[in-house]
């Protein structure tokens, strides 16, 4: 991991409030490959309501839990549904972008094999701001592509194989 920069991150706050998710299903693999693009500030607010604070996530002093946190967040947050079943999460890992503003968190979804219908469910931090965008770049075979954004009331996306 790079160092971390001398301007701290509390300095640079923004007024767009979006996260950024590519979920692409491997039909070989039967599973969803997601990576989840999410602001750090905005991440740590969400779950100070929680009452989780201190992760200084994505510096050297971050905390021993960080991982184990942002993954309950994400599976309370995130789910992907075949044929009516909402599939397991198996959290891959994460890495800081080259500014240090944001994670991308990857997470595989094992599926079913011949599944019938895709649900995908994406609410990150949208109980924090009401202009939250969730943007998705959804990719279900090499030609059949689709780019959604998600927004509060509106947190859901289907797919009929």
């Amino acid at each position: 991991m790079a160092a971390f920069p001398k301007a701290s991150r509390a300095f640079s706050d923004h007024d767009l409030h979006a996260s950024v998710a590519e979920v692409k299903w491997n039909a070989e693999s039967t599973s969803f490959e997601v990576s989840i693009k999410i602001f750090i500030d905005d991440l740590e607010k969400a779950l100070s309501r929680d009452q989780i604070a201190g992760l200084q996530i994505g510096t050297p002093k971050e905390s021993a839990e960080a991982n184990d946190i942002i993954i309950a967040y994400l599976e309370k947050h995130f789910h992907i549904s075949l044929d009516g079943i909402q599939l397991p999460s198996q959290f891959v890992g994460k890495e800081t972008t080259g500014d240090f503003q944001a994670i991308w968190c990857y997470v595989e979804y094992p599926g079913l094999k011949d599944p019938k219908k895709c649900m995908v469910s994406n609410d990150i931090l949208f109980d924090l701001f009401d202009d939250q965008r969730n943007i998705m770049d959804i990719r279900m075979t090499p030609t059949d592509k689709a780019y959604i954004i998600l927004e509060p009331g509106k947190s859901t996306w289907s797919y009929t194989f």
